[in-house]
């Protein structure tokens, strides 16, 4: 028979088992002793003193027996096996569905798929469960949704819930999602405790490549009171197999911020697997959910494991929120046959371009070629609209309306317009600078470098001068253009930016992380988080020329040249326009929420205006799951959240009871791991790996789950039977205790030396 403890904390409380043998020795303390002539008639024989003193002892270990008995029932011992766990078993019990909601539990190679499958077994298996038992339901996705926890005794609640479950996306981590099962367990009462885990025989949720995980989970097991049994369920009766999928990658925007048509490039990759013999796709774009007639390309055959890169460019026609998905032919795993990214469109950018050279002559100015730039664009309206300003009356009122300002060589700052200036970009608004001959060092590394706490990213050291003899001159290096804002610059788009030539150049030094640290500023510290900058384009000597970074919600960029034809030919070249709008909306972008995030990352969306009383913002998801919008900020700048995206899909954000609402949603995408797409199922060796000793038990089918699970495991309590032997006891000690109070010791009295007693009557 094994004995087990529900509540072995308890067991501190058999320290009070020396309360009574404290009493005991209190009671025996020394008293002084005053003799007297009739002393002796009333001294005890030794054979009632030992009498006395073994009378104390078994009340001491009574009251001892009776602390004992109280805090083992309190810790609630359980036996199981041997006779009286066969003729006191309980049967009720504790059980936790957990249903793998990961994008392969959609295929539909079959009649039903497997997270239907799922569904309907649940429901089938909460018709044999009995009154006393409760039931709890966890979706197991990259992150674990509790559906219903703890679990409950209202089944009808379960079966609710259990139809009402999103549709299958994404992965799914089976190893948290039995962590968290088990945890749940640890709060219930039964002594039956049962995970039941119904999935596909997909191997990739379960990890079993990752030791330390599975180590740390049966550590969990084991601290559990009462381990549970752990059943795992191939909904597809072992019939996964390998199954043919074509599958797309996240889609990758070049931009998630732009202007009305302006260009946005859509990348994704086409993967191909589990088939044998080559095959072709079609491949869609869409916008806002319609699909483009002249968007479409038909991939080349495809080998068994191989991939294809798909890219397709579209201009947004209308301002405010869209979304552009990617789309291939049908197969049987629908989850991943599109791909999709959430894009914010306005009619045209603020751009204030601060002019350090100003000249009588127009085209030696510093921002003469920027203004031509932005004027060359045949879009009405423009898709930046720039206005200039004189270094001499910058001014921190000229950023009132603007979303990005360009320093061009402006010699220097006052403090007011660097502090100005700082919080503006922290605020959300974006900075180019494009230092040249005219900049103060020393002004820029006070005010705005700031020992690589302030705005500016890198440190400006030295003025280099071309002495290479090379008619090629110094040049923008092409390896080193893999961001995508720069990537369409590369040399075999032939558009001339890495054939620039520099004559001169600043020598920049990136801010080092531990002189920018990302991460939470601590309370009381009002400078704004800095991000640790990033080089996205170096000159082929290896020193930097663009270096982006990051100040509080704003972004910035540092250009190792100005922007003019003083130090390098980078105006006269094709590429000039097409690089000044990608950096102008990259630096826009900081300011808006992310439109694009993973699994587990918050979707926040600024509010147009303050919201009215009665009015709602709700957040739909995939399976048009609502979700309420937390509202936070001021009132002048409201900010909607949403923390609970561990759904992947397409969100709408919408407003409920206003006339003033926006008609159209705002459109953002969670994305997520698409090595879901990877059905490989778990083989033999991995099964026997992951079921160990007493970990898992594999079940291919339904029947056998329930023949096993009810069998009875012969589990009772204890703690009743222990009270009933303390009350025993208790009645004990109380006719004890009164015996000996009322007894006392006179019949214990031994005569003295003589026979006094018949002398008397004599008398």
């Amino acid at each position: 028979m094994l004995s087990h403890l529900l509540n072995p904390a308890m067991l501190l409380g058999l320290a009070g088992l020396a309360l009574p043998v404290l009493a005991h020795l209190l009671s025996r303390r020394n008293y002084d002793v005053v003799h007297w002539g009739a002393m002796q008639f009333l001294e005890l024989s030794r054979k009632t003193k030992r009498h006395i003193r073994l009378e104390e002892v078994l009340l001491l270990l009574l009251r001892m027996g009776m602390i004992g008995l109280l805090v083992a029932a309190l810790a609630r011992p359980w036996v199981s096996g041997g006779a009286l766990g066969r003729y006191f078993s309980t049967r009720s019990r504790d059980v936790v569905f957990v249903i793998d909601g990961s994008m392969s539990m959609g295929w539909e190679g079959q009649t039903l798929t497997p997270h239907a499958t799922a569904i309907r077994q649940a429901q089938d298996f909460l018709g044999e469960l009995r009154p006393g038992d409760t039931a709890g339901l966890l979706d197991a996705r990259d992150l674990v949704r509790p559906i219903i926890s703890p679990p409950v005794g209202g089944l009808s609640r379960i079966r609710d819930a259990l139809d009402r479950l999103p549709p299958p996306g994404g992965g799914s981590d089976l190893v948290e999602a039995l962590s968290e099962a088990v945890r749940v367990l640890a709060g219930t009462s039964n002594l039956s405790r049962d995970v039941i885990v119904l999935t596909d025989g997909q191997a990739r949720p379960w990890f079993a490549d990752q030791a330390e995980r599975w180590a740390a989970f049966d550590d969990l097991c084991e601290q559990a009171a009462v381990r549970p049994r752990i059943w795992v369920v191939d909904v597809t009766g072992g019939a996964g197999g390998t199954r043919l999928n074509f599958s797309l990658d996240n889609l990758q925007p070049s931009r998630e911020f732009t202007a009305v048509n302006l260009p946005v490039r859509v990348k994704t990759r086409l993967r191909y697997t589990g088939g044998a013999a080559p095959m072709q796709r079609r491949v869609y774009l869409e916008v806002d959910g319609q699909r483009l007639a002249d968007a479409t390309l038909q991939t080349p055959l495809l080998q068994p494991g191989g991939e294809f890169s798909i890219e397709f460019e579209q201009r947004l026609t209308s301002a405010g929120s869209h979304w552009l998905g990617v789309v291939i032919d049908p197969d049987d795993l629908p989850g991943d046959n599109r791909a999709d990214a959430a894009i914010s469109v306005i009619e045209a950018l603020p751009v204030l371009l601060v002019d350090g050279d100003p000249r009588l002559d127009p085209a030696r100015g510093e921002t003469f070629f920027l203004q031509a730039a932005f004027a060359t664009s045949d879009n009405e309206p423009p898709l930046v609209r720039a206005r200039v300003v004189d270094q001499g009356l910058f001014a921190a009122a000229d950023l009132a309306g603007v979303r990005i300002v360009v320093l061009a060589n402006v010699p220097w700052l006052t403090p007011a317009v660097a502090d100005a200036l700082a919080n503006f970009v922290a605020a959300g608004g974006g900075l180019l600078v494009a230092p040249g001959d005219k900049v103060d060092r020393q002004n820029y590394h006070e005010l705005l470098y700031r020992d690589g706490r302030g705005p500016l990213p890198a440190a400006l050291d030295e003025v280099r001068h071309d002495d290479a003899e090379s008619r090629l001159g110094v040049q923008i290096a092409n390896r080193g253009l893999t961001l995508p804002l720069v990537t369409p610059l590369k040399r075999e788009r032939d558009g001339g930016f890495t054939e620039a030539r520099f004559s001169k150049w600043w020598k920049l030094s990136p801010a080092t992380p531990a002189a920018a640290p990302p991460g939470p500023i601590a309370p009381g510290d009002e400078s704004p988080v800095v991000a640790a900058p990033v080089v996205a384009a170096h000159l082929d000597t290896g020193d930097a020329y663009l270096v982006l970074g990051g100040y509080g919600r704003g972004r910035v960029a540092l250009l190792a040249a100005p922007l003019d034809s003083d130090w390098s030919t980078l105006p006269a070249k094709p590429d000039y326009v097409p690089f000044l709008y990608e950096l102008m909306f990259h630096l826009a972008g900081g300011g808006a929420p992310n439109r694009n995030v993973q699994t587990g990352e918050p979707l926040v969306s600024l509010l147009p205006r303050p919201l009215e009383p009665d009015e709602k913002c709700l957040f739909e998801g995939p399976g048009r799951t609502a979700f309420p919008a937390v509202i936070e900020g001021a009132v002048d700048a409201q900010f909607a959240r949403l923390d609970d995206t561990r759904l992947p899909g397409l969100y709408t954000l919408r407003h409920e009871g206003s006339k003033h609402a926006p008609a159209a949603p705002e459109y953002f995408v969670v994305n997520f791991d698409r090595g879901e797409s990877d059905l490989t199922p778990l083989d033999d060796d991995a099964r026997k790996q992951l079921a160990g000793v007493e970990r898992l038990k594999f079940i291919t089918a339904e029947d056998a789950l329930a023949d096993e699970l009810f069998a009875d495991d012969a589990r009772v309590e204890i703690w009743r039977v222990l009270l009933g032997v303390l009350l025993l006891l208790f009645a004990g000690e109380l006719w004890f205790t009164r015996r000996l109070v009322r007894g006392g010791y006179a019949t214990g009295l031994d005569p003295p030396p003589g026979d006094w007693q018949s002398a008397g009557d004599d008398d």
